[in-house]
């Protein structure tokens, strides 16, 4: 449960360090007052979260390389990205009445590529010792796990949902190119009805009354971090399988 309320609020704190950016870029002067205020909220409370989340797997972060942050290429990319994008919310923060539309793109492309970055490592600590994905599918479920904390952020930002749809077809995608045997864990543990909802919320949330699409998203955010958990702690019951077959 823990698990899944963590990896839910990661998707919203690294999602939001690009969404809200690229928003502003075209929003008015009241926004961007406001809004700026977040970011550094958000990413200094996805830091501690990750850092929660590392320390209470610690056996994967150490077999993919993420502890400590400098043991991988990863984790150094990792590293950087996250002093860039803290320097660029400071930035953004102190001069947010001031700050030009490109501005405001430029901000958004660091919270893109740090979030790029979180989620390659995110996909690294599910994997863990468990069964690992070749480096195409990899590299394509980090950018479907992306894609949905882009969706899921759209709650934390101003304006009419956008990214929430792509999120909702990305979600399922991101089931399908898992593992197959942990893929059938998933299924046979009734977790394609956790993917569903999510899904659902997701797909929708645009339609729905304003007073909703927000309820709906944190609800889409919550579900999708809840599987996420369960598809990391499988992973991990499924490593002395992973073991004995590669022994074998």
């Amino acid at each position: 449960m823990l698990d899944g309320l963590i990896l839910g609020w990661l998707l919203l704190a690294w999602g939001a360090q690009a969404v809200v950016p690229w928003r502003l870029a075209s929003a008015g002067p009241e926004q961007r007052r406001r809004w700026p205020l977040s970011l550094l909220p958000l990413l200094t409370g996805g830091a501690l979260g990750a850092l929660l989340y590392a320390r209470s797997h610690a056996d994967a972060a150490v077999a993919q390389g993420l502890y400590p942050l400098t043991a991988s290429v990863p984790g150094r990319v990792l590293a950087v990205l996250f002093a860039a994008l803290a320097l660029a919310a400071v930035v953004a923060l102190a001069g947010r009445r001031r700050l030009e539309d490109a501005g405001w793109r430029i901000a958004a492309a660091f919270g893109l590529a740090f979030l790029l970055a979180a989620s390659w490592a995110g996909e690294l600590l599910r994997t863990g010792e468990g069964p690992a994905s070749e480096p195409l599918p990899l590299a394509a479920l980090a950018a479907l796990r992306a894609l949905v904390a882009l969706g899921a952020a759209e709650s934390a930002a101003p304006g009419r949902p956008r990214l929430a749809g792509a999120a909702g077809l990305a979600l399922p995608l991101y089931g399908l190119l898992l593992p197959a045997r942990l893929a059938g864990l998933l299924w046979r543990q009734g977790q394609a009805l956790t993917l569903g909802a999510a899904t659902l919320l997701l797909l929708t949330a645009r339609w729905l009354p304003a007073s909703l699409r927000r309820p709906a998203l944190a609800g889409a955010t919550l579900l999708a971090g809840a599987f996420l958990a369960q598809a990391a702690d499988l992973s991990r019951q499924l490593a002395p399988l992973s073991i004995e077959h590669s022994d074998f």
